[in-house]
Order: C-alpha cells, then structure tokens, then sequence
C-alpha cells in the first residue's frame, strides 16, 4: 500500500463503547493547551478586554489541569510574555517546586511586568525563594510590588494557598455559566472556597447582609 494512502488512514480504540481516534499516519499530534494558549484569537490584552475571554477563561483551565510540567518548565524561556506568564501562573499553582530557581529569575530579570507577577505569585503559593520576593518589593512596578507582598504573607501563612487553586480550576468551568451575571438582575447563585478554605454559597447570605464581590478583570 502506497505511503498516500496510510497517510490517509485513521486507526481507532472502542473504549466502554466509544470510537475514540488514536492517530493518523502522518498527522502532527494536537497542540497542547499551552500552545493553544500562544495560538488563541484574541490574547489577554487591553485592546481584547471584551473579546474572546470565554476562550481565555476556558483555556487556562485546561493549561492548569493538563499541561505537561516539562512544557511549562521550558516556556519560562519562551520569546511570547504571554506563554511565559501562564507558564508561571501554572507552575506555581501545580505545586512545581523545581521551577522554584527559574521563576526566581524571572522576578529579578524579566523585562514584562505582568511576567514578573506571575512569577513572584508562583513563588508565594510554592513558599519559596523569599528573597526573590523581597527584591520584588523594590519593583518600579506598584502591581509587582502588590504581587510580593501578597506573597510574602501567604509564605507565613499556614494555608496551601496552590491547593485550594488546584482545586477549584479541577473542579472544571461550564462555558454556559460564564457571563450568567447581568447589571441590574438578580444575582446567580454561585459556590465557592473562602480564603480559608470554608465553603461559600451567595445564596447563603443575600438579603441577610450587605455584601461586596470583587473579581480581578485581568485573565491570562
């Protein structure tokens, strides 16, 4: 049989009665989440604020539940800001502690701000390199500044800060349930872990006292 036409043939597994595709002869593997994250349409910046965030939002959480730790190691070096700052985002919440040297350096020497972030945040939830924390409270960025000293409290901190995000992002995301909040309606009910770990239902507590929820506008 000519090559053509192997390259042409799909091989399959039927797993509990689903026809599961393994490979094709001569196709390049799918991408992983991360190199879907350097291909995304819209990337995390001012100008995308209002659009393709669904992605984004849906995106990282399959780089945090499923990326290669390799991968991630190795695009700490990576020339995109962007790949580099998820990479560290992801490290530090996965716990990577032989990532703790390289994420260091990126505090100290990384010429983007949001990298540096990143990076002085993963070293919060790894609670390591407080020195490189410490430096980082020199910053000439007041947002890395913030970033290290929120990451100087949590190394002093008795709670696994990287636990609790693991998690809530292995607890998965539904897309229909993104922008469920509308101005002026009532308020969807929504659970979640409290900063030390309790469980947080909304409907729990409206109308029953004021209450203020705050979410970062920054994803990626």
């Amino acid at each position: 049989m000519k090559s053509s036409a192997l390259g042409c043939r799909q091989f399959a597994l039927v797993v509990a009665g689903l026809h599961v595709p393994l490979a094709v002869i001569g196709a390049q593997p799918l991408s992983s989440p991360l190199e879907r994250y350097r291909k995304l349409e819209f990337p995390p910046s001012e100008e995308n604020f209002d659009k393709g965030w669904k992605d984004r939002v849906a995106l990282e959480f399959q780089v945090v539940n499923a990326a290669d730790l390799g991968t991630l190691r190795t695009a700490l070096k990576d020339p995109d800001p962007l790949v580099r700052s998820m990479a560290a985002r992801t490290l530090g919440i996965r716990g990577d502690k032989d990532s703790a040297e390289s994420l260091a350096e990126l505090v100290k020497s990384d010429s983007e701000y949001m990298v540096r972030i990143r990076a002085v945040e993963a070293l919060g939830h790894l609670k390591m390199r407080a020195e490189a924390i410490d430096l980082a409270k020199k910053d000439a960025h007041l947002a890395v500044q913030w970033a290290a000293d929120t990451a100087a409290r949590q190394i002093k901190s008795d709670t696994d800060y990287a636990s609790q995000m693991r998690q809530a992002f292995a607890a998965g995301i539904k897309r229909a349930s993104m922008d469920s909040a509308i101005v002026g309606q009532k308020a969807p009910d929504i659970a979640a872990l409290t900063i030390d770990g309790k469980p947080f239902k909304l409907s729990d507590v409206l109308g029953k006292k004021p209450i203020a929820i705050y979410f970062a506008a920054f994803d990626g």
